[in-house]
This record gives C-alpha cells, sequence and structure tokens, in this order.
C-alpha cells in the first residue's frame, strides 16, 4: 500500500506540488496524467527519495 498525506514541493518561489494526498492498495494501478510542468515527476521522485517534501 502507498499513502501519499499533504505533501508539497516548492523550488524557489515555484509550487511543483501543492497538498498532495492519495492512496494506492494492493493490486491497484495509478497512472497520473496532466501537463508538462504539472509535479508528475517530481511526485515520484518524492516517492522514491530522490527528493524530500518540504
Amino acid at each position: 500500500m502507498l499513502s501519499v498525506k499533504n505533501v508539497t514541493k516548492r523550488f524557489g518561489e515555484v509550487t511543483a506540488v501543492n497538498n498532495l494526498n492519495f492512496d494506492v492498495k494492493r493490486g491497484e494501478v495509478l497512472g497520473i496524467v496532466g501537463q508538462n510542468g504539472a509535479g508528475k515527476s517530481t511526485t515520484f521522485k518524492m516517492i522514491m527519495n530522490f527528493l524530500k517534501p518540504d
């Protein structure tokens, strides 16, 4: 199970991810869709512990 609660990441004055919340239960599949610069890669980098949330 994956649980993301109240995650925010800023780069200077730019907020890449703002107060993100979601749960993925065993057996579920998650896809994140959005335009360029929406914070998708930043979200996965925080999940993989490559970046620390603020």
